[in-house]
C-alpha cells in the first residue's frame, strides 16, 4: 500500500506549539481555540502573523518534537511492506530559490534527526493547498493520506481518495464516506492495517 502522510498537525501538534508560542507573544490566550490558523485563533492581523512568525517558526521547524510514536509506526508502516511518501505544505518549501533550499534542508535534517524515512516527498505550495497535495497523492499512487486540514481531506475525499483525518479542534465538523478520523499514531497504524485486510 502507498501512504501519504502530511508533515504539520500529522506528523507534529501544531496547535500545540502555536498555542504555546502564541500566548507568550501576544500575552493572552487564544480568542477562538477552535480555528486553524493564527489569525482567527488570537485575532491577530497578517502582520502580526508575520511578525510572530519571523520570531518563532524556525524554533518549531529545528526543535518542535513530533508527536508520539510517530517515528515508530511510520517505521512498521514501512517494514510492513508499505511505501510512504511525505507529502507536505511546510512553509516555504515549494519556493524556488535559496530560502526554499533553505527550508527543505531544515525540514530534511529534522526527519532524519527523529528517525523518520520516506520513499519520497512531494512540497505543496500553501497557495494552491488542495489541488496540490491531490497531485502529491497522484504522483505517488497514494491509496491513503494522511492529513488534519479539514480542506484538504474533503477535497480528496470527493475526489475518491481515503483519507485518516488526523484528529484536531478544527476539523471536529468534517465527516465524508472517505474519511476516517484517527486520534494518535498508534490509531493511525491500526486503522491502516484494517483497510490492508
Amino acid at each position: 500500500m502507498n501512504i501519504g502522510i502530511d508533515c504539520d498537525g500529522v506528523l507534529t501538534d501544531m496547535s500545540a506549539y502555536i498555542f504555546r508560542y502564541g500566548e507568550k507573544w501576544f500575552g493572552r490566550k487564544p480568542t477562538d481555540p477552535d480555528a486553524l490558523d493564527i489569525t482567527d485563533i488570537f485575532n491577530c492581523t497578517k502582520l502580526q502573523e508575520t511578525l510572530f512568525g519571523l520570531r518563532y517558526f524556525l524554533t518549531y521547524c529545528k526543535k518542535w518534537p513530533p508527536r508520539k510514536y510517530a517515528s515508530a509506526a511510520v517505521k512498521k508502516l514501512k517494514n510492513d511492506g508499505n511505501r510512504v511518501f511525505q507529502i507536505t505544505a511546510r512553509k516555504f518549501t515549494s519556493w524556488d530559490g535559496p530560502v526554499s533550499r533553505v527550508s527543505r534542508f531544515i525540514y530534511k535534517k529534522w526527519l532524519k534527526e527523529h528517525g523518520f524515512e520516506f520513499n519520497g516527498i512531494f512540497y505543496c505550495s500553501e497557495s494552491r493547498g488542495p489541488a496540490d497535495k491531490m497531485r502529491g497523492v497522484r504522483r505517488f499512487g497514494v491509496d491513503v493520506m494522511i492529513d488534519d486540514r479539514p480542506d484538504v481531506a474533503l477535497y480528496l475525499a470527493e475526489k475518491g481518495v481515503k483519507v485518516l483525518l488526523f484528529d484536531a479542534r478544527y476539523n471536529k465538523t468534517i465527516s465524508h464516506r472517505n474519511i476516517t478520523r484517527v486520534y494518535d499514531w498508534i490509531d493511525v497504524y491500526r486503522k491502516i492495517s484494517e483497510i490492508k485486510k
